[in-house]
């Protein structure tokens, strides 16, 4: 039997186990059959509790096929109300080890259910290299590729994970199941990409669809509404404080002293033990 917390952060859900107090088998295996909405319990992913020798505490993620990730924006945001109910660190403001990096949470507001959090995601990338694309340029910044006979302007940045931004007139004209796949798995990006589809409303608010490597499309993706707010700055000279609007909610982002700084909710679901066969 394991014990665990589900949490969502703008419908974006999440399975989060304690790996310190409990002995959990192989986390990928685990990952796919807690994810599973049928026969498991039912996730976009699930995290993992450790330890850190460099920080105040470790933070492991899994996509809902088995497969780990860098970071996840709106997972940390539920990590870290989690770690901090459970009195795993110490204080509001704390740093979370990840594979992307070390993150910097600070907890605004905490209630027993729901939390609001800031967290510092560390700067934007986008060196081609560091996105592992298929690609002599040194980056992919507003490039066009071709998807079923229509062409789309992408760019590519890394903010806690790799993902591609796609700026539309009319997001209700994109279909995101077919499109967002094949530009997952379109063969610029060999190690697959999330795919960010946005609208600009105005200046301070964006419209985000989201489809997510290894998951499908998700209701909110924290580091996908910072990647679309990074990139519409730079090509449309948006303000550095936006408002980006998801199927799940709304998440605030904002650029200063060359950092990218997430703010939005982070809310309890249910908690449970898990009978692992």
């Amino acid at each position: 039997m394991l014990e665990f917390i589900k949490m969502h952060g703008l419908g974006n859900d999440f399975i989060i186990f304690d790996g310190i107090n409990q002995d959990l088998p192989d986390h990928n295996e685990l990952a796919k059959k807690v994810c599973d909405r049928h026969f498991g319990i039912g996730a976009d992913g699930m995290m993992v509790v450790k330890q850190s020798s460099s920080s105040d505490i470790k933070m492991l993620f899994y996509n809902a096929d088995g497969s780990q990730a860098p970071m996840c924006g709106n997972g940390i945001r539920c990590f870290a109300k989690y770690v901090f109910d459970e009195k795993l660190v110490r204080g509001k403001e704390f740093e979370v080890e990840t594979l992307a990096g070390i993150m910097r949470p600070r907890i605004i507001s905490s209630e027993e259910k729901i939390s609001f959090i800031e967290v510092n995601l560390g700067k934007a990338y986008f060196s081609s290299e560091m996105i592992h694309a298929n690609t002599n340029k040194e980056k992919i910044l507003n490039e066009s590729i071709e998807i079923d006979g229509n062409i789309f302007k992408i760019s590519a940045v890394v903010v806690g994970s790799v993902h591609a931004v796609i700026f539309v007139d009319d997001l209700n004209k994109i279909d995101i199941n077919v499109i967002g796949r094949k530009i997952e798995n379109h063969q610029l990006f060999p190690n697959k990409i999330n795919v960010n589809f946005c609208q600009i409303i105005d200046d301070t608010n964006f419209q985000v669809l989201t489809w997510e490597r290894g998951v499908g499309q998700t209701l909110a993706c924290g580091t996908g509404a910072a990647s679309a707010a990074v990139v519409g700055s730079i090509l449309y000279n948006t303000s550095k404080k936006v408002n980006v609007h998801l199927l799940g909610g709304t998440v605030e982002i904002e650029q200063r002293d060359n950092e990218i700084f997430m703010t939005g909710p982070a809310e309890v679901i249910c908690k449970g033990v898990y009978y692992d066969k």
